[in-house]
């Protein structure tokens, strides 16, 4: 049986590095990993076309995030902020539109700051007409389709929260738990009970799916507590697919994500 409890059994990261490397660069921003990998809830490619206007706008060259998607250690900033902000705009255009109102000082802080000045309200809302016809443009049906991703649809106040685009940047500089992990250390001991039994270990379509269990896990884990419940259902539907072990999943789930709270306290 899996143990959830024992956090602190030593642990040897060296045979799942190049594993969690593949997942999970150490050298990427993790906006741009997590860009390319569809973890926000958005297909890339689909992100990519959304992004036309912008990358028109700032005459950057849309092959620049295919190449981005292909390796995002080697994103261009520029790109990348691209992308950011077109994720952002996706998250933004999908809210009602009263709450579109309400929501565009968070907006305008995420995108230029906690006090946007005149000229920075009217580059913001001339931003806002180039993009949102090619989103009045999209059917309901494209929408969904492009939010298939295995991964819940992060929303507006989700993404503001997440790490990886929170305002609040002190996170991104320190490691993970009292020994200040690295990221992919931090990944290796989290997923740690899904590997113990040594067959998983050699099969490898055992590995994967363990793989495939743990960076869900990990992403549900840094969810906001607000909207964890509802990541939670897309999650289980997600990784148990059909196949009749939905409750086994959802208590694998909460257990791991029990387990990343008490290994990280402090994210």
């Amino acid at each position: 049986m899996t143990d959830f409890d024992d956090l602190n059994e030593p642990y040897s990261f060296d045979a799942l590095a190049e594993d969690l490397l593949a997942a999970a660069p150490m050298g990427a921003p993790p906006s741009a990993h997590l860009l390319a990998s569809g973890e926000t809830g958005v297909q890339f490619e689909s992100l990519v076309l959304f992004a036309e206007p912008l990358f028109a706008t700032y005459e950057l060259d849309m092959a620049d995030a295919f190449a981005l998607k292909a390796d995002p250690d080697a994103a261009l900033p520029e790109v990348l902020a691209v992308l950011e902000t077109a994720r952002m705009l996706w998250a933004f255009f999908s809210l009602p539109p009263d709450q579109r109102v309400k929501r565009r000082p968070a907006l305008a802080a995420q995108l230029v700051g906690p006090d946007p000045s005149q000229e920075d309200w009217i580059a913001i809302e001339s931003l806002l007409d180039t993009v949102e016809p090619y989103w009045q443009a999209m059917l309901p049906q494209e929408i969904e389709a492009a939010q298939q991703t295995g991964h819940p649809a992060l929303d507006f106040d989700a993404l503001l929260e997440h790490p990886a685009f929170s305002l609040v940047h002190e996170q991104a500089g320190r490691g993970y738990g009292p020994e200040a992990l690295s990221e992919i250390e931090a990944r290796a001991l989290f997923a740690q009970p899904l590997l113990d039994d040594p067959a998983t270990l050699i099969d490898d379509t055992a590995f994967e799916a363990a793989m495939e269990r743990a960076s869900a896990y990990w992403a549900l884990a840094q969810q906001p507590s607000a909207v964890r419940e509802d990541t939670l259902r897309e999650t289980v539907k997600a990784l148990a697919n059909g196949s009749g072990s939905a409750d086994e999943i959802k208590a694998e789930a909460q257990q791991m994500v029990e387990r990343f709270h008490a290994l990280f306290p402090e994210r």
